[in-house]
């Protein structure tokens, strides 16, 4: 079964994995109280281990929790109250009472609300200084980093973000459609990857007019000639089914980079233990990881996208968005 279902890829720095350990281990892992709106505490990634070892990275994970209230229930519970109240009183309450009372409403609100629990995964290969957080929400990875940057300090993070990766794939699906059939040459347009049958394309004609989007899905792209005539006629794709013959492995790849759907072929090999369910976490964990920064990899190479060098000088804890 797949771990690492979606990423959001980082460029980070983070501490060293014994010093990580340590400050994970020294904060507050409590539940969510019962006046709080939200926590987010890291808790156990694997086998007991705030910070689970593999034998190319680490793995962490955060447990974010929140009240669920609907919207205007805390105002409609103040005017409701303050309503009697004046009503009883014959007079309007001042504005200290009125936010003494909107204080005491969102209390009791807060203490009777349904506590939502999820959790955000994220794997760090510690070579190529790759963060894959297993999100497809970047609200998702600024709550990990928040919380990593209150316990761990200052980490340096650059979201790895190809501008161009739309009119690149765009340019190489065109490519690769249009050369179907050719036997004289090889022509590779994605590298070592290779497209599969779902594409989603966007045309927008002109401003203020609605966008146009057109999902194939059943078909293999390769030899498509309606997805060739729609990228002929102004088209781009937004979202595009990959696969990656080296780690076995496929997914879906958006314009931002983001990867969706991320799913690897079941392996029956000689290091997988079933008996030994730490174990084969870690080599899966491993595989996966690897899986990744080989097609992170291939696509900045494809792209000609210059991967930023972290030197730990730094002093920003914000993600930093790289220039093209």
């Amino acid at each position: 079964m797949t771990m690492l279902k979606n990423a959001i890829v980082l460029k980070a720095l983070l501490p060293d994995v014994a010093l990580l350990r340590q400050q994970l281990e020294a904060a507050e892992k409590g539940e969510i109280a019962e006046t709080e709106f939200r926590r987010d505490a890291f808790v156990d990634a694997a086998a007991g281990d705030l910070v689970a070892e593999f034998p190319s990275g680490i793995a962490l994970c955060l447990r974010c929790q929140e009240k669920i209230i609907p919207s205007g229930a805390i105002g409609e519970a103040v005017f409701k109250r303050a309503t009697e109240t004046e009503e009883e009183r014959g007079e309007p309450l001042t504005s200290e009472e009125h936010d003494k009372l909107y204080a005491d409403v969102t209390v009791d609100v807060c203490k009777k609300a349904f506590v939502k629990t999820r959790y955000v995964q994220a794997f760090y290969h510690i070579e190529s200084e790759f963060l894959f957080v297993n999100a497809t929400s970047p609200g998702d990875v600024k709550r990990l980093m928040n919380t990593l940057v209150k316990l761990a300090g200052k980490v340096q993070t650059v979201t790895i973000h190809i501008s161009a990766i739309k009119n690149g794939v765009t340019t190489r699906l065109e490519q690769l459609i249009s050369s179907n059939g050719n036997t004289d040459e090889d022509v590779f347009p994605f590298g070592r990857l290779a497209t599969d049958d779902m594409a989603r394309l966007r045309r927008k004609l002109a401003p203020g007019e609605p966008v146009e989007v057109v999902t194939y899905k059943g078909s293999w792209l390769a030899d498509n000639d309606e997805v060739l005539n729609q990228l002929r006629l102004g088209f781009e794709v937004e979202e595009i089914g990959l696969t990656f013959p080296p780690a076995a492995m496929s997914f879906r790849l958006t314009h931002q980079f983001r990867f969706k759907g991320i799913d690897f072929a079941p392996l029956e090999l000689e290091e997988y233990d079933g008996d030994d369910g730490a174990h084969d976490w870690r080599m899966n964990a491993m595989r996966e990881v690897e899986g990744m920064v080989g097609v992170v990899n291939e696509l900045c190479e494809l792209m000609e996208y210059e991967q930023p060098v972290l030197d730990g000088a730094e002093d920003d804890d914000a993600e930093q968005e790289p220039s093209e």
